[in-house]
């Protein structure tokens, strides 16, 4: 296998690698950390290189599979974060200049999941400061500068999820985790030509991750394929007794009792009226795949003010997540000046 077809291999490959000796996880690691060091500043998306952490979990990996445990289809697999999960001992930055080298002292549930499920954290992503929570008015509002399309690299890889959709899109992690309150995992998804699942909200605990929403927020995998994304979200979805919103339903992934009846999808009648050619074009090829396995719906909602009522939501509860960083003057050292301001606002919501 080529470097190329290794940057760019679906979980099921490299973790038949993994079991078959082809590769240790400790050589994974470090093929991806290389990768990471070599391209993350072109495509501004890695906030953190993880060293030291990656190759203790990979050696631990490559140990417990010569004993004959494996913890499942993450084993080994290494992976990136965006920087508002928390994780111990490694800076949290926010995508933020005034935090760029805070460490807080827990591991966010999601990354003590993924650990438990033996996948390898080689780095902390870039993202849009504050997940756009002080404005969201330009691409460059971001600890390491604007998140680069590696399709097109004079575009942005879009936001605020912006390293991870880029990493992913690059070949420098299998797969990452990016957060949505409201498009930050489908959007660079989209932007960079991946699998993006936003779950459904309390289906992943949100313990140890930056607050933007809480009533709006959600964590999800950014993947090479849709089969990627549900056995990551099978890792990380369940019940937390730190976060009482997260949701006690079980998720399985396959699904063991998926009754075999054809698919059945909804679209909205006039969801890419507004798009451009080439992406409607694109999205109604998408279509015509979906045919050929279920059925789809044309459907139109009803006709209320979501949009103002979610962004009514939106600002109330950003400006009680960050009235610490207003008050103490940090939103001043923000990248973007256009943004210094905008926590101001919502404060005062």
């Amino acid at each position: 296998m080529s470097d190329t077809e290794l940057a760019f291999a679906p979980l099921s490959i490299l973790g038949a690698m993994l079991r078959s000796g082809a590769i240790s996880a400790v050589e994974l690691a470090r093929f991806f950390l290389d990768r990471l060091e070599k391209y993350g500043p072109k495509y501004h998306c890695v906030v953190n290189l993880t060293r030291d952490l990656a190759l203790e979990q990979a050696e631990r990996a490559d140990a417990e599979l010569k004993a004959g445990r494996d913890r499942g289809p993450l084993h080994g697999i290494p992976y990136g974060a965006k920087d508002l999960l928390a994780t111990k001992g490694i800076p949290t930055t926010w995508g933020c200049a005034p935090y760029k080298d805070r460490i807080i002292d827990l591991d966010a549930t999601v990354i003590t999941k993924l650990r438990e499920a033996g996948a390898v954290l080689v780095a902390k992503l870039a993202m849009v400061e504050c997940a756009g929570g002080m404005g969201y008015r330009q691409a460059n509002a971001s600890l390491t500068g604007p998140g680069l399309n590696p399709w097109q690299p004079s575009q942005w890889s879009g936001g605020s999820s912006s390293g991870s959709g880029a990493a992913v899109a690059a070949g420098l992690v299998p797969f990452a985790i990016g957060t949505e309150t409201w498009g930050s995992i489908t959007t660079p998804s989209s932007y960079c030509g991946l699998s993006g699942l936003r779950p459904t909200y309390g289906r992943v605990s949100r313990y140890g991750a930056m607050a933007l929403s809480w009533t709006l927020d959600k964590i999800g995998p950014m993947c090479h394929t849709a089969h990627d994304c549900g056995l990551v979200l099978h890792a990380i979805a369940g019940p937390d007794p730190e976060d009482p919103s997260a949701s006690e339903r079980p998720y399985h992934y396959p699904p063991a009792d998926h009754p075999g009846r054809p698919f059945k999808l909804a679209v909205l009648k006039d969801g890419v009226d507004k798009a451009q050619p080439e992406v409607k074009k694109n999205f109604e090829r998408a279509l015509d795949v979906f045919r050929t396995i279920g059925t789809i719906d044309v459907i139109d909602l009803p006709d209320l003010p979501f949009g103002p009522v979610a962004r009514m939501i939106l600002t109330a509860e950003a400006g009680a997540a960050f009235e610490e960083m207003v008050e103490s003057g940090a939103g001043f050292k923000l990248t973007a000046p256009e943004d210094r301001t905008g926590g101001f606002a919502d404060h005062c919501v």
